[in-house]
């Protein structure tokens, strides 16, 4: 990370209005500009790859003596092993399993604005405001807060009625939010994922509870996930991340 001075932050992002404030730079990271397109392309690249999709709500799951059954309205579906990757909805799913699990729901928000063209050139976080600013295919997300408030609380105006009065601290000439969003991130109390085999069995293996970090953390589970399943990976390696360091 570097620490830039006024002058330098003006100079990486012109579109800022002028400050007296510092910044920090983080060179290396990362963004994505359109979520839903790195999505098309994965299941692209899975279904190219021999993979079947189906799209269904799953509310039950049965650990059988042969494999594991997963039923939902109108679906049954009979599986060898099954990962469960449900985001803040595993919690149900591993209670099935027989797992007790503290997974929470952080409720996070965003606007997003039509944009003519990119406000900024990469994610910006006024720290005084708690939130980020990231430029995205044509419009600029506004994203930020946490409130612990489940899956069935409706959305919160005044989370919204924030991002809003802040983004118009930084560029008072935005037209009507286009869009507005209230998502669940999965968290866990000390801050880890869940990763790894079920104690109820085998067949079922976690991997959920990153928190603000799912899509960051995404390929590496995966990665891990994916050599425990086909006998690749060394168990030990998943000690910090298995479900059985919250008891039972």
């Amino acid at each position: 990370q570097e620490v830039l001075t006024p002058e330098e932050v003006a100079a990486l992002e012109p579109g800022l209005p002028a400050t007296a404030a510092h910044g920090v730079y983080f060179p290396d990271s990362i963004n994505v500009t359109d979520p839903a397109m790195v999505m098309r392309r994965l299941l692209g690249a899975v279904s190219a790859r021999g993979a079947s999709v189906k799209q269904a709500e799953i509310t039950g799951l049965q650990v059988e003596a042969d494999g594991v059954q997963l039923s939902g309205p109108g679906v049954r579906i009979k599986a060898g092993t099954v990962v469960i990757a449900a985001g803040a909805r595993s919690r149900a799913l591993a209670a099935q399993a027989s797992d007790r699990i503290p997974l929470e729901t952080e409720r996070g928000y965003h606007l997003e604005f039509h944009t003519e063209a990119p406000l900024l050139n990469r994610p910006v976080c006024p720290v005084d405001l708690g939130f980020y600013l990231t430029p995205m295919a044509g419009r600029l997300r506004v994203a930020g807060t946490v409130e612990l408030g489940g899956l069935v609380a409706p959305p919160n105006p005044r989370r919204l009625a924030l991002l809003d009065r802040g983004a118009r601290q930084i560029f008072p000439r935005l037209g009507s939010p286009a869009s507005q969003w209230l998502g669940f991130r999965p968290s866990l109390p000390d801050s880890r994922p869940v990763i790894g085999a079920s104690r109820g069995s085998s067949r079922v293996i976690h991997a959920f509870g990153h928190g603000h970090l799912g899509l960051t953390l995404a390929p590496i589970t995966a990665r891990l996930v994916a050599d425990l399943i086909g006998g690749r990976g060394d168990p030990a390696r998943l000690a910090p991340f298995a479900a059985g360091r919250f008891g039972r």
